[in-house]
């Protein structure tokens, strides 16, 4: 089930009975690589063609209407180079900046930026063109709340410029991997009479940035085609210049089997996908040596879950979520639609994850689930009713219905309405939804992630608004949590304020957890370099995933062709 940032948001959305139906359930098969080893250095030229599953509604990352799903972060990352990248253990680098440097307080950074690196218009990278994009940034409806701590950004020298922060933030860059770590140029924005700066409305669908590969055209809802930017900034180890390719199109195939059929037909290159039923055809055909397959295995990956809107008054009693968490049978939802392939979540964090840590999150049991429902009855006068949203495609309504049926024999009264992906989304970050299948929340650092937890981003009502918290769930607990793992040095306290907002989540219930996502690349036999390269300064790179608070990801930099 896939969540797409369409309109505003996210980072993304998405057997047996048992007492112990909501633990780690086994995979089917375990997570691997299955890639072929160059066997020459790697060739410059050539084209490849990428699915993707979503369009996006522009390529300006500091426009009012932008915010990319992991789709827009993969386009990104072609056109623009991100502030910051984490290295293979999952600790942030710098990348397109040279260094961070806090105060001993951590209330003020210092960014000094790369000398040499141009945009794609010719233009030069300066501390004034990346404060220029940053003020746009902190403005904006849609990623001004990422910056919420931030109080002024100012340039203190050529290549040098400041953050100034209300509160300690000890791990701000980690925040600068994805969308609002790409620098537009500044011939794509625009300051008006208040002073004000935005992005230029054409900048959306004629971006510029310092990236490895430059706009060419756009096709909405076709293609976006990219061309080797030749003044690139970047060489690889022996000096050869990054990148390799002669350019990249990408394609958006919302229809998983679609995709898949397009891979297997050899009219795509290179596919991401995280649909289960998928992974295992392509391991299959991978183990046949028809493709290659790299599985996400890093330290952040995003879940499926439904996503409760704890201000609606169908859903704004404890005793509700409680019933609907005991009444969800995760093991059963797994194999019924994902095949057994993925592991059952408990949290927002897998447990191979340094953050994790055991809740008494309710695993399934029918008898609370009735125990519950009848409770709440008696005290309301009528069972719990409302409404489960999901996108219409296959797999979703399978979901919904494995949902219903469950809930139902609790007792609680369900209706299922079917959205396209562009409607589901953009009601349901204004709150015209209920209870929602959903797939969010992968990033490496926790702290990525805090601006859809964070009680200031929930409103105040069930409906109207935009918010970033899209279970608009209010929680001071939840808040100090989030402080808490900001503002600390130590990594110790840092793990006991993700451990506490953990068990929060286990006691209010504002999702419903149900597995943690696998995603994946598959890539035709003649493409090379399929994990992410090494970092500018040299240091090994996060292999896939972690561009912001989305798994699966990678840049394209050092990928390459053997038949260019």
């Amino acid at each position: 089930m896939s969540v797409l940032c369409v309109v505003a948001i996210v980072a993304t959305a998405c057997g047996k009975s048992s007492s112990n139906g909501g633990g780690t359930s086994p995979t089917t098969g375990a997570r691997t690589s299955q890639t072929l080893a160059a066997t020459t250095p790697p060739k410059v030229g050539g084209t490849i063609t990428v699915g993707l599953e979503a369009e996006q509604s522009g390529f300006n990352p500091a426009s009012s209407s932008t915010r990319w799903d992991i789709s827009g972060t993969e386009e990104g990352l072609a056109i623009y180079d991100p502030m910051a990248a984490f290295d293979a253990s999952g600790n942030w680098k710098p990348y397109l900046a040279k260094s961070f440097v806090p105060n001993s307080t951590y209330t003020q950074w210092t960014v000094t930026m790369r000398s040499g690196v141009t945009f794609q218009d010719g233009t030069p990278l300066t501390a004034d063109a990346v404060v220029t994009a940053y003020k746009a940034f902190i403005g904006g409806a849609l990623t001004g709340p990422i910056f919420s701590d931030v109080t002024s950004v100012q340039s203190t020298g050529p290549l040098t410029l400041t953050f100034d922060m209300k509160t300690p933030w000890v791990v701000f860059p980690a925040s600068l991997t994805s969308q609002v770590g790409m620098i537009p140029a500044p011939s794509t924005m625009t300051t008006g009479a208040d002073g004000k700066v935005a992005a230029t409305d054409a900048s959306n669908s004629d971006p510029i940035g310092t990236g490895p590969f430059a706009f060419k055209s756009w096709v909405p809802n076709s293609q976006l085609e990219t061309v080797k930017y030749k003044n690139y900034w970047r060489k690889d180890t022996n000096g050869v210049q990054l990148p390799y390719l002669a350019g990249i199109t990408f394609k958006p195939i919302t229809d998983h089997t679609t995709r898949d059929a397009a891979m297997d037909a050899g009219n795509i290159s290179v596919e991401q996908n995280d649909n289960a039923n998928s992974l295992l055809h392509f391991r299959q055909e991978a183990s046949a040596g028809k493709v290659q397959l790299v599985e996400d295995n890093g330290p952040g990956e995003e879940s499926d879950f439904v996503i409760l809107n704890v201000q609606d008054p169908a859903l704004n009693d404890p005793l509700v979520r409680q019933a609907l968490a005991y009444a969800t049978n995760r093991s059963a939802y797994n194999t019924v639609v994902n095949q057994g392939v993925l592991e059952d979540a408990n949290g927002p964090f897998k447990p191979i994850s340094r953050w994790y840590t055991r809740t008494d999150y309710p695993n399934y049991d029918l008898t609370k689930a009735k125990q519950l429902v009848q409770q709440y009855t008696q005290k309301t006068g009528h069972p719990p009713t409302f409404t489960l949203g999901a996108t219409n495609d296959p797999d979703s309504q399978k979901g919904a219905a494995l949902l219903q049926q469950m809930w139902q024999q609790a007792g609680m009264k369900i209706t299922i309405k079917s959205f396209n992906q562009t409607d589901f989304i953009s009601q349901a970050v204004v709150g015209n939804y209920q209870a929602n299948l959903w797939r969010q929340f992968g990033a490496v650092d926790p702290d990525t992630d805090a601006l859809w937890w964070y009680s200031a981003n929930a409103g105040n009502s069930a409906t109207g608004g935009l918010t970033l918290n899209i279970a608009r769930n209010k929680d001071p607990q939840v808040d100090a949590a989030l402080d808490k793992g900001r503002q600390s040095t130590a990594f110790a306290d840092r793990k006991a304020a993700y451990d506490a907002l953990q068990q929060r989540f286990a006691a209010d219930i504002p999702y419903l957890w149900l597995q943690h996502v696998i995603w994946f690349i598959v890539a035709a036999n003649n493409v090379r370099g399929l994990t992410n390269g090494p970092l500018p300064d040299g240091e090994p790179s996060l292999p896939i995933g972690g561009g912001g608070d989305f798994g699966g990801v990678v840049r394209w930099t050092q990928m390459w062709v053997t038949n260019p």
